[in-house]
């Protein structure tokens, strides 16, 4: 058996994002955690030290999987945000990885990064570009530590990574754009005889669904992945509801079959005030 952990939109800068202790700004002022955050760093770090080995015991080998928006970057004007520098949001989100090998009890095989969306992560992906590098990530077959796709076969098992999909602010068409995406993928395949992905994994919209269909050579699904950041002033506008999903997904390969197992974070409820 081999694992796949996939986590994205960690958006580290971001005040509703994920924030390690001990940051530091460009002039050396501490960075501290506000109370959201620290709640959302103590599930960062059950979710490596319990969740993640309890799911992987006994895989020969364990790679991690970056899907996007590693930091939230300095964009539309935002006041929120823990510093406006693209560097001290890169290293904040460096030593928020660099301790995944230290929490996690496993050993990590190879990390992967998947490039998010270019107002959070810079052009072309540059912050992730740079994260991936001091993180030792695989490189694409351009010589890339970012790419904005993965296909990663796993003992004939065919993952495909890549960070967009479309939003809605319906929770009845939340399935609506992964279907679009496994129907592209069916026609993909079979107009250049591709070989159809097995899995395809996408983040960007914070919400995890997983919708499967049937084909002939067994199931195929796409994978959305929950976030690492609570709601922003943008979500505010555009949805007054729902909350994201907090956590991350793990894939298990094993003899042809594919395990899928998410894990999702309670999120408090908004305050009643009574009168």
């Amino acid at each position: 058996m081999k694992a796949i952990v996939s986590v994205s939109d960690l958006h580290t800068g971001s005040t509703t994002g994920l924030l390690p202790t001990g940051v530091k700004g460009v002039d050396g002022t501490p960075i501290g955690q506000n109370p959201f955050q620290k709640t959302l760093y103590k599930y960062w770090r059950h979710f490596w030290h319990e969740f993640v080995p309890e799911v992987t015991k006994g895989a020969s080998a364990l790679f991690v999987e970056i899907n996007g928006d590693a930091i939230d970057g300095v964009h539309h004007d935002t006041t929120n945000i823990v510093s406006n520098s693209w560097k001290a949001q890169e290293d904040a989100a460096i030593q928020t990885l660099q301790e995944v090998p230290e929490l996690c009890p496993k050993k990590i095989d190879e990390w992967f990064f998947v490039k998010g969306t270019e107002v959070h992560v810079g052009k072309n992906g540059d912050s992730e570009e740079r994260i991936a590098k001091t993180l030792g990530a695989v490189q694409n077959e351009i010589g890339e530590y970012a790419s904005y796709q993965w296909r990663i076969d796993v003992d004939g098992m065919l993952f495909q990574f890549a960070h967009h999909i479309g939003t809605t602010s319906s929770a009845a068409y939340e399935s609506s754009a992964p279907m679009r995406e496994l129907i592209a993928a069916l026609v993909e395949a079979a107009q250049w005889g591709q070989k159809l992905p097995d899995v395809l994994v996408r983040s960007h919209r914070h919400r995890f669904i997983e919708v499967p269909i049937p084909t002939e050579r067994g199931r195929i699904r796409v994978v959305i992945t929950p976030a690492w950041q609570l709601r922003t002033p943008f979500v505010e506008r555009i949805d007054r509801m729902r909350l994201p999903h907090i956590g991350g997904v793990v894939y298990l390969v094993d003899n042809g079959r594919i395990q899928v197992c998410e894990k999702l974070y309670k999120l408090p409820q908004p305050a009643i005030h009574k009168v």
